[in-house]
């Protein structure tokens, strides 16, 4: 199984899924609660709206998120992505062997459209009334 952790230019997690740089896919086995090994993938497009396809593609099953619109939420379920959003910063490493472990701190999604105010983060793209518009 293969699960898939926003990062930052700096290999960082990026709490905002718009903001990402790339992604860390880890590929697990859960049943040992094990990281076999882990890619980078690095998108060729810079919208956020693109990335799904490219991340089924990599054959990831979850997506780790700090926040994530519904919009974006909505686009990965088309495609059969699982998302686990209102994760709390860490370091990419320590999420993973957290969501193995099943003690993954989450808090609620700063990105659902509620209580936004259709601010966005820095580096995002524009939310307008506080979610992503993915086209479809």
């Amino acid at each position: 199984m293969k699960i898939a952790v926003p990062l930052t230019a700096a290999d960082e997690f990026s709490p905002h899924y718009g903001a990402a740089a790339k992604f860390a896919v880890y590929d697990v086995d859960p049943g040992r609660r094990v990281v076999i090994g882990r890619t980078v993938v690095v998108p060729q497009e810079p919208e956020p709206c693109a990335w799904p396809p490219l991340l089924r593609t990599a054959g990831v099953e979850v997506v780790l998120a700090g926040g994530m619109g519904r919009g974006a939420q909505a686009r990965m379920a088309e495609l059969g992505l699982s998302v686990l959003a209102g994760i709390l910063p860490a370091a990419p490493d320590t999420l993973v062997a957290a969501w193995l472990a099943g003690r993954l701190s989450v808090e609620a999604n700063r990105c659902d459209g509620s209580g936004h105010g259709g601010r966005h983060h820095p580096g995002a793209h524009a939310h307008d009334d506080g979610h992503c518009h993915c086209a479809r």
